[in-house]
């Protein structure tokens, strides 16, 4: 296999795509801008790993997100490639191993089948001449061919992160349904945990085919609407409420148009809450050029405020219902590169003990006064390479610096007057 060259490519607009495109030996990795990913890093492998796997965010069970995810090409199931490469690395080209018989003295005797054979009588013995042997053979079937192939695929997409270059001469006999079919009844007719470990990742492998050719030197993998992946890793990330649970606290609207019944127009969904406290916390991920810009102009828009105060609007009476001190707090955050000395004015809230996650300010608007604490809307910026390394891990102390910056926000009265022809005005950004 040739050496392959790596373009790292940067996507400034939210709805680009993003993901990889491999052209025979060229590869071409699409990132968000704000991404802080470079090939030079000692940590580019784990790094772009991460990156791919993030997408499957995006890509999860969700209808609402799964409608509109945008996604190209085929889904790489990433963690079945990395199983199956690191199988070979360790045991070799898998073969359906078989006990096969022979008559010679080489291997364990089975006596069983050895007994039944016809003795020789010496001098009152019995005596066997003819040994039945067994020996373990590897049998070169369909099923190790198969296996060959997902190895062949699996090599192609991520084995250039890990710089392998090695060669897995494969073919391919039968579509995927059918080779899937098979390694089904494999999985099915065995006990062995390994082999069904190695089947199960071979089935994922086969499954997410789409393009029958398999051994092609070229394959996509990404989406076009990578803030729905933002949204899910800010969701986990400050441990927001259930799906399930967000259902409640979603604002709808409805028609009831004269000799109709009423109709549900539609409803809108928050991205995030978090119940504290007795409290909500709206989060919003605006996956905005701010991040990388520092212009207001990057920020986001009246609509997007406004969208924020109903949000909060419902989530109040929802809560009110069991606790009337209930309070309901909103933010946006976006994401950043942390690197850039732009934003270093901004990382000295005694609040915030990294300056992985900053607050920048407020918004509001010239129609609600601001009496009650969701009619603000706090601004923080989270290091995007940050997020995407610790997403999983939930830390509760972040969502705690959330809170505690808001606290101390809502202690403070602006000492000016919002400007009447002013539709948002972010504190402190210029």
């Amino acid at each position: 296999m040739k050496n392959q060259t790596i373009n790292i490519i940067q996507q400034e607009e939210a709805n680009d795509f993003v993901g990889i495109k491999i052209k025979k030996d060229k590869i071409e990795l699409f990132i968000p801008k704000a991404l802080r990913i470079t090939k030079d890093s000692k940590s580019f492998a784990q790094d772009v790993l991460q990156f791919l796997m993030s997408l499957s965010l995006a890509t999860l069970d969700d209808e609402y997100i799964n409608q509109s995810s945008g996604l190209v090409g085929e889904e790489w199931p990433i963690d079945s490639y990395l199983w199956i490469i690191r199988d070979f690395l360790e045991n070799g080209y898998y073969y359906n191993r078989e006990k096969k018989y022979y008559h010679d003295n080489k291997g364990k005797i089975d006596w069983k089948k050895t007994l039944k054979n016809t003795p020789i009588y010496s001098k009152g013995n019995l005596i066997y001449d003819k040994f039945v042997t067994t020996r373990m053979s590897a049998s070169n079937d369909i099923i190790a061919e198969i296996y060959k192939l997902c190895l062949n695929i699996a090599v192609k997409r991520i084995g250039w992160i890990f710089n392998y270059n090695f060669f897995v001469e494969a073919r391919q006999y039968k579509s995927f349904k059918e080779m899937s079919y098979l390694i089904h009844k494999e999985y099915n007719n065995t006990f062995d945990d390994l082999k069904r470990q190695r089947f199960t990742n071979m089935i994922r492998i086969l499954e997410n085919c789409k393009n029958e050719n398999a051994l092609s030197n070229y394959s996509t993998y990404g989406i076009r609407n990578y803030y729905y992946v933002f949204e899910r890793m800010i969701d986990k990330f400050f441990h927001g409420i259930p799906a399930t649970q967000v259902k409640s606290f979603n604002p709808v609207g409805y028609y009831k148009l004269n000799g109709y019944e009423e109709k549900q127009a539609s409803e809108l969904r928050p991205d995030t809450i978090v119940l504290k406290g007795g409290n909500a916390y709206i989060i919003d991920a605006k996956m905005y050029k701010f991040g990388y810009t520092k212009s207001i102009n990057d920020l986001p828009k009246t609509t997007s405020i406004q969208k924020q105060i109903t949000y909060g609007d419902y989530a109040l009476k929802v809560l009110k219902e069991n606790n009337p001190n209930s309070k309901v707090f909103n933010s946006f955050i976006i994401p950043f590169d942390s690197k850039l000395k732009i934003f270093d004015e901004f990382k000295n809230d005694d609040n915030i003990k990294t300056t992985d996650f900053i607050y920048i300010g407020k918004a509001y608007t010239n129609w609600r006064k601001g009496t009650r604490s969701h009619e603000s809307i706090h601004v923080f910026l989270i290091d995007f390479y940050f997020l995407l390394k610790n997403y999983r891990n939930y830390e509760v102390t972040f969502i705690d610096d959330l809170i505690a910056v808001i606290d101390k926000e809502k202690e403070i009265k602006e000492s000016k007057e919002v400007n009447n022809n002013v539709g948002v005005r972010v504190i402190n950004a210029q």
